[in-house]
């Protein structure tokens, strides 16, 4: 195309942003050549006569372009565009985003090898920081199994002061791109962040690594999304009748995300029953509801088919005995009232429940009452050691209907002389007989009976069967459910 020719060039121009915007495949940009350069190919003479007719081309051939793209590409042109925001990843912290018209378009667009990096949208405020990041090949697809993140690959987030503040993951949920974001459990506070690309391998367990460069580097301004930040101060206190305190703080609403903040107290009484550090193993189980009692968002609840829409949450020790939580969620209603509800909490607390059995003799499962939770034994056997090596070590096969919380239960085991051994846990857990409409009903499965899959209690370096086995629990995850308290927020 000759730049002396002024409609010629107005045509370039004109072009130009709309292809520096696509990846095209290389047989899409050589259409485009080929189009261009036959409209050169007129003579000066027929030029005046022929300048609506090229403006005409040239509309066509980015038509043909973008259909092209459409059709060698995945995902589509749309997709490319709005990735983030295409109706199969509704996101409403990223639609608010949108709306305020804080998503920004870095223009990144690097080559190495035959693959292209492109990201045309990211999103941040204090709450977090969301980007769509595609990889294309040499035929313009996207692919989606060949970038993964750890130490040859990195996306670090750095405030105004050059500092790290957090490293991007890969959420999944789409096939489209790699859907990368960073949740902040403190709101950042920063007017500017640099997101650094650290990425020089392709490849993963199947296809051979592709060594090159594609890294990239770019600023966002977090002045606007900070001036949209609210913070609402709360009101309310409670006592449940087995001495936990809970304070309500704060509401902290963002762009993207609202920060939930309450603080937990236990009196002398819960103290004394969870000794040393153990009190600082605490579950909040809680939920909101508008005052139609229709569910909003629960969080630790034991009602199946709950709304979730958590994105981090964190706790911290204030003193002894008190604890501060944060809960950041997608959304909480803004103009109209709702509810807040305490379900239950658990606590790590000193146990001392055991029982006993005699392997030879488990001729048949053999159920035993461990406070609220029931343990079926149905088996022992000898298994090679978790831990490596030739050894062995006893696996106790059981199913068990737990009330009380697993996480952070602590067994040990004591053979027929009284030697003690460590217990380590094996084995798939879930809900069963939970209610739609309740939070609090139900218990946790230990096993699957469905799948003839036991669960196993390991006892580390028992390498033969004792005549008796005890099983001490130790320490015991329990659960609360008792409180008798709710909020309403936005009166």
């Amino acid at each position: 195309m000759s730049y002396h020719d002024p409609v010629d060039h107005e045509i370039k121009q004109f072009l130009k942003p709309k292809s520096q915007d696509l990846v095209l495949p290389d047989s899409v940009t050589l259409a485009m050549e080929n189009a261009f350069s036959s409209l050169s190919e007129q003579k000066s003479r027929k030029k005046s006569r022929f300048n609506k007719w090229r403006w005409t081309a040239a509309a066509i051939t980015i038509c043909f372009a973008l259909a092209a793209v459409m059709i060698y590409t995945v995902p589509t042109f749309a997709e490319i565009i709005r990735s983030l925001f295409s109706k199969d990843n509704p996101d409403i912290g990223l639609l608010r985003a949108k709306e305020l018209g804080l998503v920004h378009n870095p223009h990144i667009k690097v080559n190495d090898k035959g693959y292209t990096l492109v990201i045309e949208e990211a999103v941040a405020d204090p709450t977090r920081v969301t980007l769509a990041l595609q990889l294309f090949d040499n035929k313009g697809e996207h692919d989606r199994d060949k970038l993964s993140l750890g130490e040859s690959n990195t996306i670090t987030i750095k405030d105004a002061e050059g500092k790290t503040v957090g490293s991007m993951y890969d959420m999944g949920y789409t096939n489209d791109f790699y859907y990368m974001v960073e949740f902040f459990s403190e709101p950042l506070q920063t007017d500017k962040i640099t997101i650094e690309g650290n990425i020089n391998t392709l490849g993963n367990r199947n296809v051979p690594a592709i060594e090159g460069n594609w890294n990239f580097s770019f600023d966002l301004d977090m002045k606007e999304a900070n001036s949209k930040t609210q913070v609402e101060e709360l009101s309310g206190t409670y006592t449940t009748p087995h001495g936990l305190t809970v304070n309500l703080k704060r509401i902290t609403r963002m762009v993207q995300g609202v920060r939930f903040e309450l603080e937990t107290e236990l009196d002398d009484a819960a103290m004394a029953r969870s000794p040393g550090d153990l009190w600082e193993n605490q579950t909040l189980s809680f939920h909101f509801e508008n005052l139609k009692n229709e569910e909003i968002h629960s969080v630790n609840p034991r009602k199946s088919g709950y709304m979730d829409s958590l994105m981090t949450f964190d706790y911290s020790v204030i003193e002894e005995g008190k604890m501060r939580w944060s809960y950041t969620f997608k959304y909480l209603p803004e103009h109209e009232p709702y509810r807040f509800v305490l379900d239950g909490y658990s606590i790590a607390e000193v146990d001392g429940s055991k029982f006993s059995f005699r392997p030879a003799e488990l001729s048949e499962p053999k159920s035993f009452k461990v406070l609220k939770d029931r343990v079926e034994v149905i088996g022992t056997s000898l298994e090679r050691s978790q831990s490596g090596g030739e050894t062995n070590e006893l696996a106790v096969l059981f199913y068990g209907e737990m009330d009380n919380e697993v996480r952070n239960d602590a067994w040990k085991a004591y053979d027929s002389a009284g030697k003690q051994y460590n217990v380590s846990k094996r084995g798939s857990s879930g809900l069963e007989n939970s209610l739609p409409d309740h939070w609090r009903e139900g218990f946790i499965s230990m096993g699957d009976r469905k799948m003839n899959s036991p669960f196993e209690y390991r006892i580390e370096g028992l390498d033969h069967i004792p005549e008796e086995l005890s099983l001490v629990r130790e320490v015991v995850d329990k659960r609360y459910k008792d409180p008798n308290w709710s909020v309403i927020m936005n009166e």
